[in-house]
């Protein structure tokens, strides 16, 4: 269950980039090399370092990227902080005036506080699939559980904008409320999700991440965080939005920023209208950014999703995107049966928990 929290600033600055065309953010893949091993990660060992781009076409697409209007840029991986010029490509890119956020696993976030304090960042996102050291290193294969708790915390004393990205698998679920719980304590947001992507950048098979939970498993999981995460009161009010039922989709094609006002170039240069979509990209450094700017966009209004979807009651739960389309089935227009039947359960079993607290609530009155 979701509502957005966004600013209103930035949902106006994207739609009125969805209006004109402009890319108001984009993403900077600067590596897809990482020093975990995440098994539900879809990037990692997909290219080599010799195949990534040099920090002077990282610069010289910030600057393209700036002119064309660009305004806020999320530098991620792979593990970004792995690239010895990370320093080099942070720094000019902070230069040009952008709104900077980080993606990283925050492992090696120690080594950079003092570019960070210097020139701050909107946010660091980082990664955090577990609530101890044994169910982190079981899923990440890696013992930096400690190292990175203790980097958010200094990040925190820095007053540096922290939040925590979990993604719950067969490795970590079970551990979904203590995360939370380790997320208040630090004091950072936390958004957790119960869909992996199927690794489909990685290998040909669609619709497949060997660690992610069942349907049910992850509907059971999303609304468990949300009762946890919100208590009773905040989850009855969230709901009584997220309950309403719509008529279907408006329109079947894409819906999202991708491609519309945002972009994303993969650590070879390919410019996507999101790092999951390799069908809607073009080669800026060959052709330009502006040609490949309009070339994603026109490839992303080409797009149409399920017809399906123009018919679904549970469409504004679900807002299937064409890269979980295309990541499920191969295919943009094709149902995506596991997203489907995941907002399906997410919606009767958050039913049932509004209805059984409301209940809870009457008797309490009755008895009083």
């Amino acid at each position: 269950m979701s509502l957005s929290t966004e600013p209103k600033l930035i949902s106006y600055l994207h739609s009125k980039g969805i209006e004109k065309g402009i890319p108001v953010s984009g993403t900077f893949e600067l590596t897809s090399r990482c020093n975990f091993r995440c098994e539900m990660c879809y990037v990692h060992g997909e290219n080599c370092k010799s195949k990534e781009l040099s920090a002077e076409e990282w610069i010289a697409l910030g600057e393209c990227a700036k002119d064309a209007g660009t305004v806020f840029l999320l530098l991620t991986g792979g593990e970004p902080l792995l690239r010895d010029d990370f320093r080099r490509i942070y720094s000019e890119l902070g230069k040009m005036g952008f709104v900077l956020s980080l993606n990283t696993n925050g492992s090696l976030v120690h080594n950079y506080f003092d570019l960070f304090t210097s020139n701050p960042p909107s946010r660091i996102n980082i990664s955090l699939y577990g609530a101890d050291g044994a169910t982190y290193e079981n899923l990440c294969k890696t013992d930096k559980f400690s190292v990175v708790v203790e980097n958010i915390k200094k990040l925190k004393e820095l007053n540096i904008p922290v939040k925590i990205n979990t993604v719950l698998t067969d490795k970590n679920a079970h551990q979904c409320k203590e995360i939370i719980s380790l997320a208040q304590e630090l004091g950072v947001q936390i958004s957790t999700t119960a869909y992996a992507y199927p690794q489909v950048r990685l290998n040909d098979d669609y619709g497949s991440n060997s660690t992610r939970l069942s349907y049910s498993e992850a509907a059971k999981a999303t609304v468990d965080c949300e009762l946890f995460r919100y208590g009773k009161e905040a989850f009855l009010a969230r709901a009584s939005k997220y309950l309403t039922l719509s008529n279907g989709m408006p329109v079947n094609t894409v819906r999202c920023r991708a491609g519309r006002s945002s972009f994303w170039i993969t650590s070879q240069g390919i410019m996507r209208a999101c790092g999951m979509l390799p069908q809607l990209e073009a080669m800026p450094l060959e052709s330009g950014f502006e040609v490949a700017w309009e070339t994603v966009k026109q490839k992303t209004k080409e797009v149409r999703l399920p017809l399906e979807c123009l018919s679904c009651k549970f469409s504004e739960i679900c807002r299937a995107c064409a890269a979980m389309c295309y990541a499920e089935t191969g295919a943009f227009d094709k149902k995506p049966e596991y997203v489907c039947k995941l907002a399906e359960e997410v919606y009767n079993l958050t039913l049932k928990e509004y209805n059984k607290i409301k209940s809870e609530g009457e008797d309490t009155d009755e008895n009083q």
